[in-house]
């Protein structure tokens, strides 16, 4: 068989192969008998018709049939001798056949392509390191006795530290309920900030059963009135700061002091914020990669990708269906820049964890293990050896273990930036419920 590699644009290549008669005769007799094998004819039993006799009387139409598939074959035989590793599925371009002389055949495919002098040590990157302020656990701890807090009946709202509950209508130029603009049931913490003025102003003092008319504005900035009926007058009891309010929240034992509560609260909060800024300088590390790396991704690993993340949005759905108007060309056109740069930082990621002999290990099945443990209260036991067994986890852990690598090997300069509770500003939504 005479075969020719030749290269196409990109990654994609052609296999243009020739086969003589005598090459192709095997393969012929191996498909007669098989024919010979699943066939009935009169006079005979069930595959015991004399070869002879089915390639007489279908010998040719049997040679046009196998054609492929003795194509495919040799394609096969030739990339596992040649050790070449293909991505996505291999096309039959060109397929011609001459009668008793020989077949020509051309086969298109794609490989990974070599990647070569990637540039991944020494970045320049800007690392955020995230202060917390004590207004941040201020807020915190007031959010969790807020959400802990008893709500007693009362009859009257004596100060910010209740909930009334009214019904709300708007009413006309004459006074009159407008049909289909009410609302009923509707809870409002009078502490909040982002209430409006006029609303804060006439719950103040307000009793159940009252009902009050108040002068506001809609929308477009126009005058309305608007007419609200108190049903529930409900006091915030706060809980103590005690032992018991700090197990609660923390779902930790030992904790005896406001000061440790407080502690914990602002570890939990420099944890949360740490996470952020590591995944900031992750993100970073790869863009910065990707800009000093010119590595074009195969469009077949462009479109796998493309279709894991149409798969994970799809997952997503009310009942991981996607609904019938969605647009799924336009929401592949929008998404197919993320395709390829995730598709792209593979790609180099995988040639990273090979030039540095990056690999996981036990400990790094073992840590994920006990974080998920602890996450859904099982032992990590039971997680190990699945995890190991998980591709997913596999290259997640590379993932990682490739950006923590870059950023050893990178000039990093740190810059502290302080996190406050953030004041009400000028401009901030203004809102009715809670």
């Amino acid at each position: 068989m005479d075969i020719k590699l030749n290269e196409l644009e990109g990654s994609k290549k052609q296999l243009e192969a020739s086969m003589s008669y005598e090459e192709l005769k095997p393969h012929f007799e191996k498909a007669i008998l098989a024919y010979r094998n699943k066939t009935t004819l009169p006079g005979f039993r069930k595959g015991k018709a004399p070869l002879d006799v089915i390639r007489k009387r279908f010998g040719d139409s049997i040679e046009y049939t196998s054609l492929e598939e003795i194509a495919n074959e040799a394609f096969w035989d030739y990339m596992s001798k040649e050790k070449i590793d293909m991505i996505g599925r291999p096309s039959l371009t060109d397929i011609d056949y001459k009668p008793k002389e020989a077949l020509n055949f051309k086969i298109e495919f794609e490989v990974m392509p070599e990647i070569k002098d990637i540039k991944y040590k020494g970045l320049e990157l800007e690392k955020i390191v995230y202060d917390i302020d004590d207004s941040m656990v201020d807020d915190e701890i007031r959010y969790h006795r807020f959400r802990s807090a008893q709500h007693e009946l009362d009859g009257q709202a004596l100060d910010d530290e209740y909930v009334v509950t009214v019904d709300i209508q708007n009413l006309d130029d004459e006074g009159n309920v407008i049909i289909g603009e009410s609302q009923n049931g509707v809870s409002v913490y009078l502490g909040n900030k982002q209430i409006y003025p006029e609303f804060k102003e006439a719950f103040k003092g307000i009793r159940e059963g009252e009902t009050k008319v108040i002068d506001s504005t809609n929308a477009e900035g126009n005058p309305k009135k608007v007419k609200v009926t108190c049903t529930k007058v409900e006091k915030l009891v706060y809980p103590e700061m005690n032992q018991e309010f700090f197990k609660t929240i923390t779902r930790k034992e030992g904790i005896n002091t406001e000061d440790e509560f407080r502690a914990e609260i602002k570890s939990a909060l420099q944890k949360i914020y740490d996470d952020i800024g590591k995944r900031k300088l992750s993100n970073d590390i790869m863009s910065e990669i990707l800009k000093q790396n010119d590595v074009v991704a195969p469009d077949v690993f462009v479109e796998s990708t493309l279709q894991t993340i149409v798969n994970d949005h799809t997952s997503q759905m009310p009942g991981q269906k996607l609904p019938p108007d969605f647009d799924l060309e336009s929401f592949k056109k929008e998404r197919r820049p993320d395709a390829i740069r995730a598709a792209r930082w593979f790609m180099i990621r995988e040639k990273i964890a090979e030039i540095e002999n990056i690999s996981p290990e036990d400990s790094d099945y073992d840590k994920i293990a006990t974080t998920e443990a602890e996450r859904y209260g099982i032992p990590a036991e039971k997680l190990i050896q699945a995890f190991r067994n998980d591709e997913n986890i596999k290259y997640r852990i590379i993932a990682d273990k490739v950006i923590d690598f870059v950023e050893a090997n990178a000039e990093i300069k740190e810059k502290t930036e302080k996190i406050s509770a953030e004041p009400e500003s000028e401009g901030a939504e203004k809102k009715i419920i809670t």
